[in-house]
């Protein structure tokens, strides 16, 4: 299959994530949904890495610790995402995810003292507002749904950078990844499991389950299609198919979730994907210079 089909493949693959979690929470407690599709999604990265006999590295007391953050940031990000959507609307989980690269610019700036241009800035700048066009609800508080999807995507960059550390490390990207959600769904599981009485009885539900194994795999898939991509063409490029995500997420919750679209959604989706739009060709523009 061709590079690029598979990547906008995958990116349909991950567009419909947040509409298929929403979908699923409706039904099964958001917090153990999360913890068994975590650990789920770490089993097709354990085969690989041990057809590559490198299993015991992710055990090695050095890697663990290593890891720890990566899992930590990433679970709890998790955790946001299937909590928030289940008290706020597919639509908006499904555009708010996409305001991830205005923290990767605040992170760049912070962490990484990376310099950045004005356009990108200005940017990342319309995509905030777009988010803040779907969130704010006049004078009534925010939705606590909304604002916990707008802090997942914040996780994640924060799982990417102490993850972005071990890569320059030479690290395997599939022990990071094996790492990441294997622990952080050790964590959840642990966490829910000594805090809700009714671990037992779901975890003795073959549907809940069922579902847990869908989602972690489905996950997993998208995730594989990611980095596949990324061995063959540059993130800049790779990050220039991103905008097709929201498309999907917009258009499947209307059509799959049947939901109904308000003006502050679409103007909220108009600036968002604007703006993923101008940081796509700006990143294009250095990979041409360079």
């Amino acid at each position: 299959m061709n590079i690029y089909a598979l990547l906008i493949f995958g990116m349909i693959l991950w567009g419909m994530y947040p509409i298929f979690t929403h979908h699923f929470v409706e039904s099964v407690d958001p917090f153990f949904l999360v913890a068994i599709t975590t650990l789920f999604s770490s089993i097709p990265f354990m085969v690989k890495i041990a057809f590559q006999k490198k299993l015991r590295t992710i055990f090695s007391q050095k890697t663990l610790l290593q890891l720890i953050p990566v899992a930590l940031f990433a679970g709890v990000g998790h955790l946001f995402l299937f909590v928030g959507t289940s008290i706020t609307t597919g639509i908006n989980t499904g555009i708010l995810l996409q305001i991830e690269p205005a923290y990767a610019l605040l992170i760049g700036i912070i962490l990484f003292h990376e310099k950045f241009k004005k356009q990108r800035f200005f940017a990342t700048l319309i995509m905030v507002i777009g988010a803040m066009f779907i969130v704010y609800k006049g004078t009534a508080m925010p939705n606590t749904g909304d604002v916990l999807v707008l802090l997942t995507t914040l996780m994640y960059q924060l799982s990417h950078s102490f993850a972005k550390k071990l890569l320059n490390k030479k690290i395997d990207s599939a022990i990071i990844l094996c790492g990441r959600q294997l622990i952080a769904g050790i964590i959840l599981i642990s966490i829910f499991g000594t805090t809700n009485s009714s671990f037992i009885k779901f975890i003795q539900t073959p549907s809940y389950i069922w579902i847990g194994f869908y989602l972690g795999f489905y996950l997993a898939a998208v995730t594989f299609i990611w980095y596949a991509a990324l061995r063959k063409m540059p993130l800049s490029v790779a990050s220039s198919f991103l905008p097709l995500t929201a498309v999907v997420a917009f258009l499947g919750s209307v059509f799959f979730l049947k939901e109904n679209i308000n003006s502050n959604q679409i103007i909220g989706f108009v600036f968002i994907i604007s703006g993923m739009i101008w940081l796509g060709k700006i990143n294009r523009s250095k990979v041409t210079k360079s």
